[in-house]
């Protein structure tokens, strides 16, 4: 499984939850500290703790949220870091190699060693998620499950991401827009993906379409090509992706080597870098639904966002990126909104953090995410576009073509 299904930002560990990690030394990963600027005092230091797949399956997104976390971390210290004392952030992050366990070990360590007030794990189980809330520390969650954007069971986490709920509403609206009523539907065997399908069917009346054939494959993609075939033979007139594993690559693939041309949408994660190489190109009649952020011109903030998208290619020394700036966005808007969160209240204690995200909304680079006491939602639905996957350029989208308008009568 992917890191972002169960990715979270937080003071999150038990002890006695993850001691079964500490058996084996091969669990342990060497910690690399990238210390604040040299005008920060060193004694006031809040530590953000990663645990990140950087050598592993998933190492290319691995390494897009570490540079996001660390130029999140830079613009936080530059601003003269965390009032009262103008503390500053410091980034200590270990590589879990894609293992789980390794990711467990490395968490445990980067909160009793490296003593982290923040920690960003790649894949944390049900068994820490229990935790989250009872510690009573903010936390950053770069998940889409359900549960992680209801604060009545974690009152203290804040999804940087959008729900697949939400991806689903906004899919089903752009499928009555486009007044297709006949819908072919592929989703993986993780929970959100089931969640994103579940939804999407509660909305299919609302948006009077009928999904007429859907199909499982694995998260790794297995099983593509029969569920491909399956969906077909039921003559859909729009096919639907609800994949948050990557999964989606492969069921692109199968569309293509089966012939089939029946338009896609999908979600954001089609746009990072690691799919497209596998599709080679091969986005014809692909949408997606993402962020306004990664819109040309588009959201209120646009200017921000080809801001961030100047500093990110200066950064990575390049003219030109492939595949979106999502990634590197997500960890960047977390380090910059928790900075922003504690200027504002004054304090990094979680209650007081709460109340200030959820009265002062915090617009980054993606989204202006929307957090009250009754709905974390993050990006939520009306920040998010459908539109087609071959625009993408340099990072970002272009906008979805306007319907041309017939002609007036003489």
């Amino acid at each position: 499984m992917r890191g972002r299904v169960t990715a979270l930002l937080g003071l999150a560990l038990a002890a006695g939850a993850l001691s079964a990690c500490n058996s084996s030394g091969n669990l342990v990963a060497k910690t690399t500290v990238v210390p604040p600027p040299a005008g920060c005092d060193t004694g006031r230091v809040i530590v953000i703790g990663a645990s990140l797949d950087l050598s592993g399956p998933g190492a290319a997104l691995g390494h897009q949220y570490l540079l996001g976390l660390e130029m999140g971390i830079a613009k936080v210290n530059a601003g003269n870091g965390v009032p009262p004392r103008n503390t500053c952030f410091e980034l200590a992050y270990k590589d879990n190699r894609g293992n789980p366990a390794v990711d467990s070990r490395a968490l445990l360590d980067l909160v009793n060693v490296e003593k982290a007030g923040m920690v960003v794990g790649s894949f944390l189980g049900s068994s820490t998620v229990t935790y989250l809330g009872s510690l009573g520390v903010p936390e950053i969650s770069l998940s889409p499950l359900a549960d992680t954007f209801l604060p009545k069971t974690y009152p203290n986490t804040f999804p940087m991401t959008a729900s697949m709920e939400s991806q689903a509403f906004v899919i089903g609206k752009a499928l009555k827009a486009d007044e297709v009523h006949r819908v072919g539907l592929i989703v993986t065997g993780d929970k959100a993906s089931r969640e994103g399908a579940a939804h999407l069917a509660a909305v299919s009346s609302t948006d009077q379409f009928a999904i007429v054939a859907r199909a499982t494959v694995s998260p790794s993609g297995a099983g593509a090509a029969a569920a491909v075939s399956t969906v077909q033979a039921a003559h859909p007139k729009v096919l639907v992706v609800l994949d948050d594993t990557g999964a989606v690559a492969a069921v692109l693939a199968a569309r293509a080597a089966a012939g089939w041309t029946a338009p896609v949408i999908a979600g954001p994660n089609t746009t990072e870098s690691p799919i497209l190489a596998k599709l080679r190109g091969d986005t014809a009649g692909v949408s997606v639904a993402v962020p306004d952020g990664t819109i040309s011109g588009t959201g209120v903030g646009a200017a921000g966002t080809l801001s961030f998208r100047h500093k990110l290619l200066a950064q990575l020394k390049t003219s030109s990126l492939f595949g979106s700036i999502i990634p590197y966005a997500q960890t960047y808007d977390a380090m910059t909104m928790m900075g922003n969160a504690a200027n504002g209240a004054m304090s990094v204690v979680a209650t007081q953090v709460t109340t200030y995200l959820q009265n002062a909304n915090y617009q980054g680079v993606l989204a202006s995410y929307t957090y009250t006491s009754g709905a974390h939602t993050g990006i939520s639905a009306s920040d998010q576009s459908v539109v087609p996957l071959r625009g993408l350029s340099n990072g970002l989208l272009k906008p979805a073509p306007k319907p041309a308008r017939p002609a007036k009568a003489l």
